[in-house]
């Protein structure tokens, strides 16, 4: 009996506030209507990208001097970074300059809170998030669909040109570290190559292995000469049947042996330094400063390479990000859902107006002034 109690007196209620139940209703049925539909429409662009791997703009890959695969789509920490740069002040600041958004507005930019609120109110139609399959999605709100359009696509655009700013800032300063470091290899190189020619003037060495074959070749050639005078002119010395002549020929090609013997051994008896114990004496020092200019011409040649290389991958227009989907101009708006509004908001003022009736009827018996008094004394 209670339920139905409790029932007969709730549609009692309703019966007895009838009238204001239903102006209420009708005034915010009306209210809302007029409301959504003053609200203008807002159009949604959308435009998704991955991040491109960091990887794809080392020289190393691009030239293939390195075996490892190239991974073409960036991890998460470069999900991170793209999402940290789209949702950067200078994204922002772009934005509203190029496409006027103080005018769009209607703020004032010359106001000292003219910037906060125009960066407010466009990140308030701005989202950038990661989508179920880990790319990045990008989307605009506006009145004006083509606008919202154009806006994604320059965010993405400009989102790409700040990541790939921020790889060659780092390829530059590789650059600017090579130059300084060939540059003073080149100094090195130069003091290498005046040490080597002073000792090649100094010992007369100019080629340590032709020169020693030549020394080799020679002395064994003179020393079986004076070898083969000497034996001669011991046994043709004494034989009172060889000519004078021939012994003293004999002795004058010895004298020549012994003469090539020792220029070869010592130098500065005919004008030069090209001698056997010179090159005994210079070879090491000489080898070792050839060593050392050939090692320094090397490493410099490796190093002017190496620049060279992210010279040109500083010089590629490598993008940062692998594009999927064009923001494209929307054909319906996203909001407002008017009809959801409306009924929302007329069953809302029709309930709380219910609400209002039953508590007046369940305390329409009390004495509120004397309730007032009483709690006064």
């Amino acid at each position: 009996m209670s339920h139905r109690d409790n029932l007969l007196g709730l549609i009692g209620t309703i019966y007895r506030w009838r009238k204001a139940l239903r102006n209420a209703t009708i005034l915010a049925l009306a209210g809302s209507a007029a409301f959504a539909l003053w609200l203008p429409n807002y159009y949604q662009s959308t435009t998704v990208f991955y991040p491109a791997s960091p990887e794809v703009s080392k020289p190393e890959l691009i030239f293939g001097s390195s075996a490892k695969m190239i991974e073409y789509f960036g991890t998460d920490k470069d999900l991170d970074r793209l999402l940290e740069v789209a949702t950067s002040d200078e994204v922002t600041d772009y934005i509203v300059s190029r496409f006027g958004l103080y005018r769009h507005y209607d703020i004032d930019s010359a106001s000292s809170e003219g910037l906060f609120w125009v960066r407010e109110n466009f990140r308030s139609h701005y989202s950038v998030q990661k989508n179920k399959n880990d790319a990045i999605e990008l989307s605009i709100e506006d009145t004006d669909p083509q606008l919202a359009a154009d806006m994604a696509n320059a965010a993405r655009e400009k989102i790409n040109e700040i990541s790939q700013r921020l790889v060659k800032n780092t390829q530059a300063r590789f650059m600017a570290s090579f130059e300084e470091n060939i540059q003073e290899k080149q100094k090195e190189l130069d003091k290498l190559a005046d040490s080597v020619r002073t000792l090649q003037n100094k010992y007369g060495i100019y080629s340590v292995t032709q020169q020693g074959e030549v020394f080799a070749t020679e002395l064994a050639l003179a020393q079986g000469e004076v070898m083969r005078n000497q034996g001669r002119l011991e046994v043709l010395s004494d034989n009172p049947l060889i000519p004078k002549d021939t012994v003293e020929y004999i002795r004058a090609n010895l004298r020549a042996g012994e003469r090539t013997l020792q220029r070869l051994y010592k130098s500065g008896n005919y004008g030069d330094n090209f001698s056997v114990s010179n090159y005994n004496e210079g070879l090491p020092q000489v080898a070792l400063a050839n060593d050392l200019h050939y090692q320094a011409r090397r490493q410099l040649s490796y190093d002017i390479e190496r620049y060279h290389q992210i010279r040109a991958a500083y010089n590629t227009d490598i993008p940062a990000i692998q594009l999927i989907s064009i923001a494209e101009r929307p054909i319906m708006k996203i909001r407002p859902k008017r009809t959801v509004l409306v009924v929302a908001s007329t069953v809302a003022v029709f309930l709380f107006t219910l609400l209002a009736a039953l508590l007046a009827d369940a305390y329409r018996d009390v004495n509120w002034k004397k309730l007032a008094a009483d709690s006064e004394n």
